[in-house]
């Protein structure tokens, strides 16, 4: 399973990689800071597939909602986890097909 993980957040990035790698030991688990470093910098343009990708909302530069629709224009069928600490995109994250939306701070 291939898992990407984007957040301006490093503390957050290595605490779901964490989490993730817990309980499937055998990820394959990818850190972006930001949506410019995920889709352009590193990996989506140049053809990279990820199975899962958690991603913040909020970021400097290209947002988390800008990746996600980019990602279903473009036909990706990856699953898209939301994890923000704000509440009120909650809608539009189910428009661009989250399967799910957590907000920061969030339990196990």
């Amino acid at each position: 399973m291939r898992i990407a993980i984007c957040d301006d957040e490093q503390k957050i990035r290595e605490m779901i990689a964490e989490k993730v790698q817990k309980r499937y030991p055998a990820a394959d688990i990818h850190l972006f800071r930001d949506g410019e470093e995920l889709v352009c910098e590193k990996k989506l343009l140049q053809g990279e597939r990820y199975d899962i990708l958690f991603l913040d909302i909020q970021m400097p530069g290209r947002d988390g909602m800008e990746v996600a629709r980019w990602l279903r224009d473009r036909e990706e069928k990856l699953v898209i986890i939301f994890v923000t600490g704000a509440e009120e995109y909650v809608f539009q994250a189910f428009d661009v097909g989250a399967f799910h939306y957590l907000v920061k701070p969030f339990s196990d």
